[in-house]
C-alpha cells in the first residue's frame, strides 16, 4: 500500500493549503489579540533606557510580575509601530502560520500518508492555525518548532542558533528540548547540549528556565486565562483536543499498521503532548505541528485509496474549514485601531464614550475603546493592561469566569456604572440598563 501512495502537481492538499494559509493571513492583518499593547509597552521602555525591561507591572499573571520573555517581538513591535510599519510584524506572523501549514503537508507527503486522512489531518491545522493567528508571540511557534525539527533531522547543529533565537521570542522553548531529548542518539549528543546551553544567551539567563517552569504547572492560571484551562472544563476545550488527536481517530478507523522500526520517542511525544493538551488548552498547538510527522512516521494503514472520496473530502473539508473561519471572524466587529493605525476585531467602547464621563466605570472587557475611569485610576479600555490597577484586573477577570461570584464583585466595586459585554447581568435591584453600545451594555447604579 505505501508503495501505491502519490501525490502529484495537484495534490487534494492544495485547496487546504490555499484556504488555511489565506484565512491565516486575514487574521493576522486584522488581529482580535490585544497582546501587542504591552508588547509595544515593553518595546518602547527598552528602546528608550537602553535595556531590556525584565518584568512588566500589572500582567495577568498573579502574585508577581510577568518575566518579559518576547523582548524581541515587544521591540520589533515598537520599532514598527514607530515607523508605521506594524504590517510588516502582522505578515511575520502570518508567514509562521503559513510554514506550519505547509510543514504539516510537507510531512504528509514525506511519510506517504494515505491521502484521505492527510486531507484530515491537513483541515485540522489549518482550523488550529485560524484559532492561533492572533498577533502575539506565541504565533512564531507555528515556523519555530516545524524549522527545529527540520534542523534536527539533517543538520542538528541548526539547531543551535534556533534555539537561541526561541528563549528571546518566547517562553515555549523547553518544548524544542523536549523534541530533541525524546529523539536523541549518539550523533545528535553535541549538538544538543549546545543548543541547551545556548538557551541561556538571553537577557535573564538562567532564570528564564526557572520562570518558564514555575509557569508550566501553576494552578492559578488555569482559573481565568482561557489557555490555561484545563480542555475538559469546556465545550471549545473539549473540541480543541478531539480535534487535535483527529488524525489518530481517521487512522484507527482505517486500520492500523506499525512501521518499522517503531519510534518509541515518537509516541512518547505523542503521548505528552496529548496529556498536556488535556491539562491545558495551549498544549494543542504541538499536536496541530506535529501528528503528521509523529503518527507519519509510527503508523501506515490498510484502508485502499478512493480518489473520488478523497477528492470530495477535501472540497468539503474546505468548505468547512471557511465556514468555520468566517463565522468566527464575523461574531466580533473590525474596529480602528489608532495606536498602530490598522483595522482590529474586539468590543468598541467608543459608542458608551460619551455616557460615562467623569465616572468611574467597571468593565469586563479590555478591549480597543476611548478613555473611561476604572476604580483606582484612569485607563484607555483598549487591552493596555499594564494601565490597570491589579485588582481592577482580577476582578474583571472573576466576572467573565466566575459569573456566580460576579454579584458580590461589582456590588463591592466603587464604580458608579458597569460595562458589560459578558453573558453576566447584576441584580436589578442594584444596577439598572442604561443603554446598549454595540455589544456593550451599560449600567448605572441604583439610588432606590
Amino acid at each position: 500500500m505505501l508503495a501505491r501512495v502519490r501525490y502529484g502537481l495537484w495534490s487534494p492538499l492544495l485547496p487546504l493549503i490555499c484556504a488555511g494559509s489565506a484565512i491565516a493571513c486575514i487574521f493576522c492583518i486584522i488581529p482580535s489579540d490585544m497582546e501587542r499593547y504591552w508588547l509595544l509597552f515593553a518595546g518602547r521602555w527598552t528602546i528608550e533606557h537602553g535595556r531590556v525591561l525584565e518584568s512588566l507591572q500589572g500582567s495577568w499573571y498573579p502574585s508577581r510580575p510577568w518575566v518579559n520573555q518576547e523582548w524581541l517581538v515587544a521591540l520589533a513591535t515598537a520599532w514598527s509601530q514607530t515607523h508605521g510599519l506594524y504590517v510588516l510584524v502582522e505578515l511575520l506572523f502570518a508567514a509562521s502560520l503559513v510554514a506550519g501549514i505547509f510543514f504539516v503537508a510537507a510531512e504528509c507527503i514525506r511519510t506517504r500518508t494515505h491521502p484521505l486522512i492527510a486531507c484530515a489531518q491537513l483541515a485540522v491545522t489549518t482550523i488550529g492555525a485560524a484559532d492561533f493567528a492572533q498577533d502575539r508571540a506565541q504565533t512564531l511557534v507555528w515556523a519555530l518548532l516545524p524549522a527545529l525539527i527540520l534542523a534536527w533531522r539533517r543538520s542538528p547543529w541548526l539547531c543551535v542558533p534556533i534555539l537561541a533565537l526561541w528563549a528571546n521570542v518566547h517562553g515555549s522553548f523547553p518544548i524544542a528540548i523536549l523534541w530533541m531529548l525524546l529523539h536523541l542518539d549518539r550523533r545528535r549528543i553535541a549538538p544538543f547540549v549546545v543548543a541547551a546551553l545556548a538557551t541561556l544567551a538571553n537577557p535573564l539567563g538562567w532564570h528564564l528556565w526557572t520562570f518558564t517552569a514555575a509557569l508550566a504547572h501553576s494552578a492559578k492560571l488555569g482559573t481565568y486565562v482561557t489557555e490555561w484551562i484545563p480542555s475538559f472544563q469546556t465545550r471549545s476545550g473539549i473540541m480543541a483536543a478531539v480535534l487535535a488527536l483527529a488524525p489518530l481517530w481517521v487512522r484507527i478507523f482505517a486500520g492500523l499498521r506499525v512501521r518499522t522500526p517503531l519510534r518509541y520517542g515518537d509516541l512518547l511525544w505523542l503521548a505528552m503532548c496529548t496529556v498536556g493538551t488535556i491539562l491545558a488548552i495551549r498544549y494543542s498547538l504541538l499536536l496541530f505541528l506535529t501528528t503528521g510527522t509523529v503518527l507519519g512516521d509510527t503508523f501506515r494503514t490498510r484502508a485502499q485509496l478512493m480518489p473520488f472520496v478523497t477528492r470530495a473530502a477535501a472540497v468539503v473539508l474546505t468548505l468547512v474549514l471557511v465556514a468555520i473561519s468566517a463565522r468566527y471572524f464575523v461574531s466580533t466587529p473590525v474596529v480602528g485601531d489608532a495606536t498602530f493605525e490598522t483595522m482590529a476585531r474586539g468590543i468598541d467602547f467608543s459608542a458608551c464614550a460619551p455616557l460615562v464621563p467623569h465616572q468611574r466605570v467597571f468593565t469586563d472587557e479590555f478591549e480597543v475603546g476611548s478613555l473611561i475611569d476604572v476604580a483606582g485610576g484612569s485607563a484607555n479600555v483598549d487591552g493596555r493592561v499594564d494601565a490597570y490597577p491589579l485588582q481592577a484586573i482580577k476582578a474583571a477577570s472573576d466576572v467573565v469566569n466566575h459569573p456566580s461570584e460576579a454579584e458580590a464583585i461589582v456590588d463591592h466595586t466603587d464604580a458608579q456604572m458597569l460595562a458589560l459585554q459578558g453573558s453576566f447581568v447584576p441584580s436589578s435591584r442594584r444596577w439598572r440598563l442604561e443603554q446598549r453600545c454595540g455589544l456593550v451594555a451599560l449600567y448605572a447604579r441604583s439610588t432606590r
